[in-house]
């Protein structure tokens, strides 16, 4: 495996000529700490089993490209990718979960852009009761608006160029799995999902970035992990 300090001496030569992606519309939800006391013991166990089931049922329509726990116990508690045509929609698919339901939970759905082709949807029952094996720790990142917020249309259509042109690589070379813009207007412009070993890689990663580089955007990086085989 190459080190991320070296890979990004090595980024600018395998850098591609032409970004031409086929792009798609998801829906993706933020499971945030909600306002009411989180559930202990057998209370907290049987909504686990019934939130994994509304998950699970999730799969069997095939909606449910990916989802599962963020690692490092703030706010932010998990997310899902829906392959589903708009927020609200997103939402009725959460409204039974029973975490949401309590008001521990709070969903929050935005529409995300990425590349069609860089998921495999669930098709096998295995999706449906994870299992330690078969999850895969991954590095979810927001890419949040930086302190350069200059707009300078030649130099930022330059940045914009360079910074495509660099997640394109990070995604062949494996270390990047998905990314694509957030549509709507929230503090995160984008979200990326990163193939390392843990944060601080994918923080050196970013860091190569033209955009990180010109202050046009910042990393917020958390620890996370969904089912392995969903992204490519």
């Amino acid at each position: 495996m190459i080190p991320a300090a070296l890979l990004l001496t090595l980024l600018p030569a395998l850098a591609p000529q032409e970004a031409r992606l086929e792009m798609m519309t998801y829906q993706i939800v933020f499971l945030l700490k909600g306002p009411a006391a989180e559930p202990t013991g057998t209370q907290a166990q049987k909504m686990q089993e019934a939130h994994l089931a509304n998950l699970a049922a999730l799969n069997r329509k095939r909606i449910n490209l990916a989802y599962g726990p963020v690692l490092d116990g703030g706010d932010l508690r998990g997310i899902a990718i829906l392959d589903v045509p708009s927020a609200e929609e997103a939402m009725r698919a959460f409204e039974s979960d029973p975490f949401v339901k309590a008001g521990a939970m709070v969903a929050e759905v935005h529409p995300w852009m990425a590349p069609k082709n860089w998921f495999n949807p669930p098709a096998t029952t295995e999706l449906e009761m994870p299992s330690a094996e078969n999850l895969e720790p991954l590095v979810l990142g927001f890419l949040v608006r930086g302190p350069n917020t200059t707009n300078n249309s030649t130099g930022a259509d330059d940045i914009q160029k360079g910074h495509l042109a660099y997640m394109e690589t990070l995604h062949k070379l494996g270390k990047l799995v998905a990314a694509g813009p957030l549509l709507d207007n929230t503090r995160a412009r984008g979200v990326v999902i990163y193939r390392v070993a843990n944060v601080d890689e994918a923080k050196t990663l970013a860091a190569g970035d033209p955009a990180v580089k010109a202050g046009r955007l910042t990393l917020e990086a958390h620890p996370w992990m969904t089912f392995k085989g969903i992204l490519k």
